[in-house]
C-alpha cells in the first residue's frame, strides 16, 4: 500500500480510515482543490475473508485486523476485552453488519439539548443519500447510494417460530427494520452486496483511491496532534517500521479514530483534563474537562435454548466439514447462514410498558455455543439444535471513561465502563431479562425449547439478574460519548464538531454523540460523516 512522502502538507488530514474516515475522504475528494491525507494505524483489507459477512468469527479478535481495549476488573476479578478495528474500514471490516439506524426520538433529542442541526431530518436525509436498499426507495430509505442494505433471507423456521411469538405479545413483523419507530421484529438488515460485506472502505474508500488528490497512509498511527498554540497544524505518526513522520495540515485535521482511540489521541496532544494530563505526564496544551468521559455502552444478557423439533443453523456449522459445505453453498448461492453477518433477527420492544418507546432491543440467531475449545478458547457450536438471544436496554445512562496512563502510544489506557452503575440500568436490565424469557415462553415458540442453558432459571432474582448483568453480561460493541457533542462551554465538540478551545481540529465518530442511538452505531456514525462532510465543504466553498 502506497505511503505518502514524509514532511508533504495537505489540505485535509483525516485520521482513522474507518466508518467516518472512508466517507470523509470519498466526499473531500469530490472537490479536486483538496489535498486530503487518510492515516490507518491497521493495514489493508485485501483478505477475502473480509468479504465473507460470518468471516467476522475469525477477524474480531484477530490482532491482524483489530485491537482490544482491556478494562479494569469488575467485581467477579474478571477484565474484559473490547474489540475495535485496526484495518482498513476499520470496525466496518469487522463487525456483524447489522444495519439499525434508529428512529426519531433519539436523534431529536440531541437537537432538543441544543446541538442545532443534529436532528432526525438531517440524519434521515443523510441515510437516504447512502443507501441502495434491496427493498427499493421509500420515503425512510434510500435507493441510489452506494452502500448496499440487504435482508438476512432466506426466511428460517426458528426465526419465524420467534416472530410469531413476538406477534403474540403485542410486536408485529415489519419487512423493513429501519421503516418506523414503533414496537418492531424483522430479519435482520445488513450493508451486504450480494452476499458480500459492504464496509465503508468497500463503499467509499475504493471509488475514491482512483483520485490524485487522495493519499492513504496504512500502518501509519498517529501519536500526536501537532500544535501551535492552540492551533493543530498537522498530526505526528509512527509507522509499523517504529519510524516517525510529521504531516502537516493546511486547513484542518479531523480526528475519526472512533470512541476509544479519539480521546486518546486528544489527551496524548495535550487537550483534556489538566489533572488526567499531569498525571499521565502530559503538558496541557487546551482543557478539556470531558474528554475521555461519558463512555455509554449497551449492557444486556445472552439467553442460550437448546431446542427440539426445529433445525436451526448448528447442523450447518457444528463440525468443520458442515462448516465447508455450507461455505460451499454460499460461494455458490451468496445466501444463507453465511451470507449475513452475526444474527439472523432483530427486534425493538418495550419491556417496561410504560416506556414512552420501544426500550430494548434484541438479537436472535438460530445459533448455540454452549462450549468452549479448552484448546484455542473459542466458543463451539452445539450439536443439538439451538438459539442465541440477546437482550439489550437501547438507553444506558450509566457512564464510563477512558483515559490515558502515559505520554505515549505504548501506554495501556484505563478504561471504566461502569456497566449497570444507575438504578435506571439496573431496573432496565432486570425488566429486559423478564421480558426475553416472557416471549421465548410463549407459543410457537415456547414448542421448541427444551431448556434455557445461559444464564439458566437460577439466575431468577432482581440482584442475581443484576449481578450476573454487572459480571457476565454482554457489551453491545456500541461504545461512544468520549467526545461529546453539546452547547456548554465544557462540552468537548460544538455543533460543527470543532473541538472547543482549538482551531483546525475536528472529531467526526461515535465519539460525538451524547447518548446511544435507537440503534447501532454503524449507520449512524456514517450518516454524521456524511453531514459533517457538507459541513466542511459548504464552509470551503
Amino acid at each position: 500500500m502506497p505511503r505518502p512522502p514524509k514532511s508533504t502538507s495537505f489540505d485535509y488530514i483525516i485520521v482513522g480510515a474507518g466508518a467516518a474516515g472512508c466517507l470523509l475522504a470519498n466526499r473531500l475528494t469530490e472537490d479536486p482543490r483538496n489535498a486530503v491525507l487518510l492515516i490507518e494505524a491497521g493495514g489493508g483489507d485485501a483478505n477475502l475473508i473480509h468479504l465473507v459477512p460470518k468471516g467476522f468469527y475469525f477477524t474480531l479478535t484477530n490482532p491482524k485486523y483489530s485491537k482490544t481495549f482491556a478494562t479494569v476488573q469488575f467485581p467477579d476479578g474478571h477484565v474484559e476485552h473490547l474489540p475495535r478495528g485496526r484495518v482498513i474500514g476499520g470496525s466496518t471490516t469487522i463487525n456483524g453488519m447489522v444495519w439499525n439506524r434508529g428512529w426519531a426520538n433519539s436523534y431529536d433529542t440531541w437537537e432538543k439539548a441544543g446541538n442545532t442541526g443534529w436532528n432526525w431530518q438531517r440524519f434521515l436525509d443523510a441515510f437516504r443519500k447512502m443507501e441502495r436498499h434491496e427493498l427499493g426507495p421509500s420515503a425512510t430509505r434510500g435507493g441510489a447510494g452506494a452502500v448496499d442494505i440487504e435482508i438476512a433471507g432466506p426466511r428460517e423456521a426458528t426465526c419465524d417460530a420467534l416472530i410469531a411469538s413476538f406477534a403474540q405479545s403485542g410486536v408485529p413483523f415489519e419487512e423493513d427494520m429501519n421503516g418506523s419507530g414503533g414496537e418492531r421484529t424483522s430479519y435482520v438488515a445488513s450493508n451486504t452486496r450480494k452476499g458480500t460485506r459492504m464496509s465503508a472502505a468497500r463503499a467509499y474508500l475504493r471509488p475514491a483511491r482512483r483520485r490524485k488528490n487522495l493519499t492513504v497512509a496504512a500502518h501509519t498511527e498517529a501519536e500526536q496532534l501537532v500544535l501551535d498554540g492552540t492551533r493543530v497544524t498537522g498530526v505526528s505518526c509512527r509507522r509499523k517500521d517504529s519510524s516517525l513522520v510529521t504531516y502537516t495540515a493546511r486547513r484542518e485535521v479531523l480526528v475519526t479514530g472512533g470512541a476509544f482511540d479519539s480521546p486518546l489521541l486528544l489527551e496524548r496532544s495535550g487537550i483534556g483534563n489538566p489533572k488526567i494530563l499531569a498525571k499521565a505526564g502530559v503538558k496541557c496544551r487546551v482543557a478539556s474537562p470531558k474528554v475521555g468521559e461519558n463512555f455509554k455502552e449497551h449492557r444486556g444478557i445472552l439467553l442460550q435454548y437448546r431446542l427440539a423439533g426445529v433445525k436451526g443453523y448448528n447442523t450447518e456449522a457444528s463440525s468443520t466439514p458442515r462448516y465447508l459445505w455450507s461455505g460451499f453453498k454460499y460461494l455458490l448461492t451468496r445466501r444463507g447462514m453465511v451470507a449475513h453477518g452475526g444474527y439472523a433477527l432483530s427486534a425493538i420492544y418495550k419491556s417496561d410498558p410504560t416506556s414512552e418507546y420501544p426500550d430494548t432491543q434484541c438479537f436472535f440467531t438460530p445459533i448455540s455455543t454452549s462450549d468452549v475449545n479448552p484448546m484455542t478458547g473459542r466458543m463451539v457450536v452445539d450439536k443439538f439444535p439451538g438459539a442465541k438471544y440477546v437482550a439489550l436496554p437501547m438507553y444506558p445512562t450509566s457512564q464510563g471513561s477512558l483515559h490515558i496512563t502515559g505520554p505515549g502510544l505504548d501506554s495501556v489506557p484505563r478504561l471504566e465502563p461502569n456497566f449497570l452503575s444507575t438504578e435506571e440500568d439496573r431496573r432496565m436490565l432486570v425488566k429486559a431479562l423478564r421480558k426475553a424469557r416472557e416471549i421465548t415462553a410463549t407459543a410457537p415458540f415456547a414448542k421448541y425449547v427444551v431448556e434455557e442453558l445461559q444464564p439458566g432459571p437460577q439466575i431468577a432474582e432482581d440482584d442475581e439478574i443484576i449481578q450476573y448483568g454487572i459480571n457476565q453480561g454482554n457489551a453491545g460493541a456500541h461504545g461512544l460519548g468520549t467526545c461529546a457533542m453539546g452547547p456548554d462551554e465544557d462540552d468537548v465538540v460544538d455543533a460543527s464538531l470543532r473541538v472547543r478551545g482549538t482551531q483546525g481540529l475536528r472529531v467526526i465518530d461515535a465519539s460525538v454523540f451524547r447518548d446511544q442511538p435507537s440503534g447501532n452505531n454503524n449507520a449512524p456514525t456514517m450518516a454524521l460523516a456524511w453531514i459533517a462532510a457538507d459541513i466542511i465543504l459548504a464552509e470551503r466553498r
